[in-house]
């Protein structure tokens, strides 16, 4: 079991397949008809709830709560549950049929008892969390042994509860830990009911080994994403840092300056869920604005051109030691501690399976603790390589002199490229490709590409001037392609190479939506799915999905008949805020499929990068041709 759930962890990672269940062609009977709940006096004196559950409906175990009027949980005692396995989120328990739970003691003078409960009809809809209400006697006795709460005129009252997972037991104020979630919770103003299993990996680890294995998993899971394009722009900064340090770099400040970088790299992570938990929002995005992106692209630039020589970094007095890094000793080490914490916040914004998982976590519980731990050791899982890097590569860093030099002019390359990727996310694409293309050229020139270049001769000169010209040829060809209005630098002849096949620009054409409301309206039709796509300027795992899956024709025919959706988050507006507190989306890119009556397909939801093979099973598994 364990085995299997780990696998299925790891496969959330890489948000990879996830099984679905048929939709359900019945229509849903009311939810007091599909769970008629009653309350019973028994001999002992104390109450006990049973729902009798209609056949093909089910019952969540951990739905299942009770609280006094101010709040106070009350101990529920129930059997165990049958294992529902999930093949994504691991074993839920869940009743059939008929579940029963004995009341736990209460305050002396409670007069009623609020129980929450939810449930699902198999293959079809998951129903919003109801709250019945208890009449009590004094002392605690139940009112009316048998009482019936089916009806709320006798006895019992539905209360409203707040729509989306995030409120889905607050209507009770049970202080429940919900410790997994159910599937197509509905959500109000969008019209959409969401799938809200998509956040239950820190719940399906907790149960499966506790705390500390949860905390572990995530480790390993920060391990296998040290390799994405959210940590490649990690190692230049990080070399680049080895690099600005007076003598030559060894293998212990290597290991030092790496392992400060990951730890604050890791601490912002963990900031993440603390962050999340008060105020409900992914500080990666909230970070993601324009003056922030435009500083550090700044800072960049001019790390970049302090390391040509044109200038030296003098910070005052105070600060020198701390922020620099111009000098050996802690002020490099606080230069690396603030690079790092810089470059997870807003360098690095990748939004994956498990940042997503804890986030949300956190957001349902307000378990901060086990949030930023998990987090915390996600950020570890993702610097290991980075060490590694930075302890054995900076050994092998040139001695002072001519070639250290070199190397320094080489990692004031390394900062401008950083500095145009990241001020690429708010610029137009065709400006972005100017700047690429005026760098390699520049680069060319200064490799001697077109010859007279001056220094040693035999084959290191043959190199750099072999690697001039190659900079020179790219980027010449990225300015033709800014000409013709290519956006893409890893295509920048894609509009002269057009043969009259469109791309997914022309083809797959996404109406913008920017608040609940939009969504409903666009989705009331109820004629067709719907595919609605998180994206942001900013977000460089998006651009991948739109070059390497949209462009697919594979995944533009299988579409073809899908109404596509488009929420941009760029920049924090009220009305795409309160779509994706609505919907549980953490940031970009989030893809959601909703079927003609906007119920989103169990298991189907994507989170960070997807390869085009993938995201068909994902169409194929939400029901789509």
């Amino acid at each position: 079991m364990a085995i299997r759930n780990i696998l299925a962890a790891a496969i959330m990672a890489v948000s990879i397949g996830a099984p679905v269940a048929a939709r359900a062609q019945t229509e849903p009977l009311p939810v007091e008809q599909a769970f008629a709940l009653t309350s019973t006096a028994n001999a002992t004196g104390s109450t006990e709830l049973r729902w009798a559950i209609v056949e093909g409906y089910y019952l969540y175990r951990d739905r299942i709560a009770a609280a006094t009027p101010s709040g106070e949980a009350v101990a529920l005692d129930m059997p165990r549950g049958e294992t529902k396995d999930d093949p994504n989120f691991g074993p839920m328990e869940v009743f059939h049929d008929a579940a029963t739970a004995a009341l736990g003691p209460v305050p002396a003078g409670t007069s009623a008892i609020a129980v929450s409960y939810q449930g699902c009809q198999e293959n079809g809809i998951c129903y919003r969390p109801v709250t019945r209400t208890i009449q009590l006697a004094a002392q605690g006795d139940p009112a009316a042994p048998g009482q019936s709460l089916a009806d709320p005129a006798n006895g019992g009252s539905e209360r409203p509860t707040q729509s989306g997972v995030r409120g889905a037991f607050a209507a009770a104020d049970a202080g429940t830990v919900v410790t997994n979630l159910p599937a197509a919770t509905p959500v109000a103003g969008s019209g959409i009911r969401i799938d809200g299993a998509s956040g239950g990996l820190v719940a399906s680890l907790l149960d499966d080994g506790g705390a500390a294995f949860a905390v572990a998993m995530f480790f390993l899971l920060g391990l296998g994403l040290a390799f994405t394009p959210c940590v490649f722009p990690m190692y230049p900064i990080l070399a680049g840092q080895l690099g600005r340090q007076a003598g030559r770099p060894s293998a212990r400040r290597g290991l030092a300056h790496s392992s400060v970088y990951v730890l604050a790299m890791a601490s912002a992570f963990g900031l993440l869920g603390v962050a999340a938990a008060w105020s409900g929002q992914n500080l990666q995005m909230a970070l993601q604005s324009t003056p922030a992106i435009i500083a550090v692209s700044l800072v960049f630039a001019g790390l970049a051109l302090s390391m040509f020589g044109l200038f030296e970094l003098r910070l005052p007095s105070a600060w020198t030691n701390a922020v620099a890094g111009a000098t050996t000793g802690r002020g490099g080490i606080g230069s690396t501690a603030a690079l790092g914490f810089t470059s997870a916040l807003i360098v690095g914004p990748c939004v994956t399976a498990p940042l997503a998982g804890a986030l949300i976590y956190i957001g349902q519980t307000g378990d901060v603790g086990l949030g930023a731990a998990a987090l915390f050791a996600l950020g570890l899982g993702q610097g290991v390589p980075l060490i590694a890097f930075g302890t054995f590569g900076a050994g092998i860093l040139p001695k002072a002199g001519p070639w250290m030099q070199v190397v320094t002019r080489a990692f004031g390359i390394a900062f401008l490229a950083l500095a145009i990727w990241m001020i690429g996310r708010i610029l137009p694409p065709v400006v972005s490709l100017w700047l690429w293309a005026a760098l390699l050229i520049g680069v060319g020139v200064a490799l001697g590409g077109l010859g007279g270049r001056s220094g040693p001769r035999g084959v290191v000169r043959r190199l750099g001037q072999t690697a001039g010209m190659l900079a020179l040829i790219y980027g010449g060809t990225l300015a033709v392609g800014a000409v013709a209005g290519a956006n893409d630098p890893l295509r920048p002849l894609a509009p002269l190479a057009s043969n009259g096949t469109a791309r997914s620009a022309g083809t797959l054409r996404f109406d913008t939506v920017a608040a609940p409301e939009a969504v409903a309206e666009a989705i009331a039709a109820g004629d067709r799915p719907t595919l609605l796509y998180f994206t942001a300027d900013w977000c460089v795992s998006c651009d991948v999905i739109e070059r390497e899956v949209f462009d697919d024709p594979r995944v533009q025919a299988r579409l073809g008949g899908y109404r596509l959706l488009k929420a941009d988050v760029t920049d924090e507006r009220p009305g795409t805020t309160a779509l994706m507190s609505e919907l549980s989306v953490v940031g970009p890119p989030t893809m959601l499929f909703l079927d003609p009556d906007g119920a989103e397909a169990p298991g189907s939801r994507v989170v960070g990068e997807i390869a085009a093979e993938d995201f068909l099973e994902r169409v194929r598994l939400a029901g789509g041709n």
